[in-house]
């Protein structure tokens, strides 16, 4: 549903949600069950809500819905199984309205496949729409602050025409997609304009859609040998690398001894298949949130999460056995594409030579410091996951909205890290003057490189690979997501208000305070309903 609420006024909502993925569709389906549980109350709030989706249509990891992708969790952590079972926004009703679910139960497997779960999605977006759920598809949030009387303005543009839009509301929830995360290196050629005509350069959220026309642009001149790197070795990087490796089989290499080469260049020492034993699986669960906000343990993630790492191992073992039978009986074959990973890599330059249009890399081993100059590759593709910090530049570059929470442009290298508001703290302080907490802080923005964000960005939209600065700025938050302003009773210096009235939840970027399953979905139920039970309760 498309909402045409352009106006000289600005039109006034309860709740304005920026983004329309699995987060918010569950604050959606909470929401909608509240407004089905009060229907008999004429005084119901929170029925005036908006989402601001940048997307054309519902999408949700449309580059990475590769041909056996698995989610690698159960099907029970939906969008609402484990915050309400009888809601009708759960996956088995899903199946039910689909016809599948005698069919699911057969598979005799708990984990759906990616393309069935994006699917899931989708239908539960549909839903949601249907039952008076507004949303804004094609236009992107491109500011936010506060209104003169403490409310706060979003501004979002129509990316087909450019038209601004603005809208007011009381509550605000932030759940912003991941932007490709490019290593620096690589940053440069980006937008070099014959990397870009030949699609050689790709990041894994957009693989999916780009990766026939970056084969046939290496391909299109003659039959030989191709060697792809793939950087990075997370889940993604796995999944690409053994998709890479069916397609460059049904490839002609020429008739050499040499056949197409996929390297994984990555900077850990191994790949690791994920521990899915049920201790391990009990850091996901939404109760495990509450120790670690109130102790403000420092979260450290597996190794490295990838159930495609047996399977990956499988095949490289094969090709190890075809080519030790082959020089034994000194047969003569086709060669087949070879993996290798290439393991504790960093990548200290890269060229591109505009005469063989291939990338040059210098690679050298972090732990034997040995240097491999001139390791030439077609094409490049970084599985290096996604950047969340786009919601803390509008902050900095409001005018009014980023002082409330001490965040300011004047400063803008500067990062921002969340602290809890622990509850021992909140129960001898006023809320709206949190106090340093005495706890260590970590960052707010993950550097875990596992995760299926909700959106595909192209060349635009990506940010550089880089640390953080130890010094932050403190932003503090609650076990219920809602950010706390420094100085919400204070005017402002030009006299306006009493304080700031809107509240901001933010939604997938609490690793720090909330617990290693915050970015993922395990939580997102849980999650969705204590944020619709905070914004009633504070009604």
């Amino acid at each position: 549903m498309s909402t045409g609420t352009e106006s000289t006024y600005p039109a006034v909502y309860d709740l304005i949600g920026i983004g329309f993925g699995p987060s918010n569709i569950a604050i959606s389906g909470a929401l909608v069950e509240k407004w089905t549980a009060l229907s008999n109350d004429a005084e119901t709030s929170f029925q005036k809500v908006l989402f601001i989706e940048r997307h054309p249509s519902f999408q949700w990891h449309p580059g990475m819905l590769l041909p056996g992708a698995q989610m690698q969790i159960s099907f029970m952590k939906d969008l609402a199984t484990l915050r309400s079972p009888q809601s009708p926004l759960t996956f088995v009703n899903y199946l039910h309205s689909q016809g599948r679910l005698s069919a699911f139960i057969n598979r005799g497997s708990l984990t759906p496949s990616r393309k069935e779960f994006a699917d899931y999605l989708e239908w539960a977006a549909r839903y949601v729409e249907a039952q008076g759920v507004n949303v804004n598809y094609g236009q992107e949030v491109v500011a936010i602050d506060e209104s003169m009387d403490g409310l706060i303005t979003v501004t979002s543009i129509t990316l087909a025409d450019g038209k601004l839009n603005s809208f007011i509301t009381r509550n605000l929830v932030v759940s912003p997609g991941g932007r490709a995360r490019i290593p620096n290196v690589v940053v440069p050629f980006i937008k070099e304009p014959s990397i870009v005509a030949r699609s050689t350069l790709l990041h894994s959220s957009e693989y999916k859609h780009r990766i026939g026309e970056l084969l046939e642009s290496i391909t299109s001149e003659r039959q030989r040998p191709l060697r792809i790197a793939v950087i990075g070795g997370g889940q993604s990087a796995a999944e690409v690398t053994m998709n890479l490796h069916g397609l460059l089989n049904d490839l002609p290499a020429g008739d050499g001894p040499i056949g197409h080469q996929v390297d994984m260049l990555l900077r850990k020492g191994s790949l690791k298949p994920s521990d899915d034993t049920p201790f391990s699986n009990e850091i996901f669960d939404p109760e495990g949130e509450n120790p670690r906000f109130s102790r403000y343990l420092q979260n450290t993630k597996p190794y490295c999460n990838t159930y495609k790492v047996v399977s990956l191992y499988e095949m490289i073992y094969d090709q190890e056995v075809d080519e030790a039978i082959g020089a034994r009986n000194s047969t003569v074959f086709t060669p087949r594409p070879r993996i290798t990973i290439r393991s504790h890599m960093h990548i200290p330059s890269l060229k591109y030579d505009t005469g063989s249009k291939n990338f040059v890399f210098t690679l050298q081993n972090v732990r034997t410091r040995e240097v491999f100059e001139n390791e030439s590759y077609d094409a490049v593709v970084c599985a290096t996951g996604y950047q969340r910090n786009s919601w803390t530049k509008m902050f900095r570059a409001s005018d009014r909205l980023g002082k409330r929470f001490g965040i300011d442009d004047s400063a803008s290298d500067i990062p921002i890290k969340l602290l809890p508001f622990a509850q021992r703290v909140a129960d001898t302080a006023d809320l709206d003057q949190p106090q340093d907490s005495p706890l260590s802080s970590v960052s707010s923005t993950p550097t875990s490189v596992v995760t299926t964000p909700p959106i595909s960005p192209g060349a635009e939209n990506v940010v550089k690979q880089e640390s953080s600065p130890t010094e932050a700025v403190k932003l503090y938050i609650t076990r219920n997501y809602r950010l706390l302003p420094m100085a919400s009773t204070k005017t402002m210096q030009d006299g306006s208000a009493e304080g700031l009235k809107a509240r901001i939840y933010i939604q997938g970027l609490e690793e720090s305070t909330h617990g290693l399953s915050d970015t993922l979905l395990s939580v997102v139920s849980c999650r969705a309903g204590e944020v619709v039970e905070d914004l009633l309760n504070n009604d």
